[in-house]
């Protein structure tokens, strides 16, 4: 899992070092270390002492012309998961939060005060009547979104147990759904020249809900979708767009109409030379049916000339 650049700097703001951001956000210190390698790469921060680092400056938004980051494999974002959690069997959370006695945790009453919530390991987590609902803060990154979606699953699998670790209770099998996911692509083509000119994208469905945008919102370049196939299959899209140097003008449809015409006319040619050889093999088979019932016909007048014999 890898916590976001800019939210890094914001804690570090805040007064925090790295053993308490990868405490507060439960993320391991190699890969904390990792993301703050490329803070330093790009001259955002600088080592103070031991453990210690101060903030020079922002993360720098994507620049114009060619991008060329740390790596130059683009990658998918995935972010804004909200899990819907459903147990085998249902928990008495009011009881089990009665005779909570850690107090790592505090719960307070949402929804007209029906349903307790409390913050663990930094997400905000509701008590439901049949699981939990989880908001993820976190991003996570791959090389495709079905593996940011393999991590993020992984982490929140990891939360529940830690949660019902904490408040000793035995774990029960679930089953999980996501109500929301969002998945960008990274360093993304189109994503560059719309930021490059400062505007925005929105592609949205016939129930107004946006399913494709561009926002620059974490200055990544990214091309953000909601599902991990309609990720692929928007960068399928635009990768076959690229192939054709984006010439689906009219010249280039009407070149593929002629292509397709030709292959229709050859196919009709053939239709043709197979509709005269079946009407050949018809007439001659009416010609065998004739003769064979002419013949017929002889053999039945033999046979009742002998048997007069």
């Amino acid at each position: 899992m890898k916590l976001g650049l800019n939210n890094i700097i914001s804690e570090m703001k805040e007064g925090l070092n790295p053993s308490k951001i990868s405490k507060k956000y439960n993320i391991s210190k190699q890969t904390l270390d990792y993301s703050l390698s490329k803070l330093k790469k790009l001259g955002c921060i600088e080592k103070a002492g031991y453990g210690t680092w101060n903030v020079i400056k922002e993360v720098p938004k994507v620049p114009k012309g060619s991008i060329k980051g740390d790596s130059d494999l683009k990658e998918i974002r995935g972010h804004a998961f909200i899990w819907k959690i459903e147990f085998t069997s249902p928990y008495d959370w009011n009881r089990i939060i009665r005779y909570y006695r850690k107090k790592k945790l505090n719960f307070s009453l949402v929804c007209n005060g029906k349903v307790p919530r409390t913050i663990f390991n930094n997400r905000k987590i509701w008590f439901t009547k049949k699981g939990l609902i989880i908001y993820e803060p976190l991003d996570f990154m791959g090389k495709s979104s079905f593996e940011v979606k393999g991590t993020a699953v992984f982490e929140m699998d990891r939360l529940i147990k830690d949660l019902l670790k904490e408040m000793n209770i035995k774990f029960k099998p679930y089953r999980f759904s996501t109500s929301r996911e969002h998945y960008g692509m990274v360093k993304n083509e189109l994503a560059r020249q719309y930021n490059n000119n400062k505007e925005k994208m929105l592609i949205k469905s016939e129930d107004g809900s946006t399913w494709l945008w561009i926002d620059d919102s974490k200055g990544l370049g990214e091309l953000e979708t909601q599902e991990p196939h309609i990720s692929r299959k928007v960068q399928n899209f635009w990768n076959s767009h690229k192939k054709n140097n984006f010439k689906t003008d009219s010249d280039f449809i009407l070149k593929n109409f002629k292509e397709s015409a030709k292959q229709i006319k050859k196919n009709a040619k053939n239709l043709d030379y197979y509709g005269e050889n079946m009407a050949s093999h018809v007439r001659l088979m009416k010609s065998i049916d004739k003769n064979l019932s002419k013949q017929t016909k002889f053999f039945e007048e033999m046979k009742e000339y002998f048997s007069k014999k």
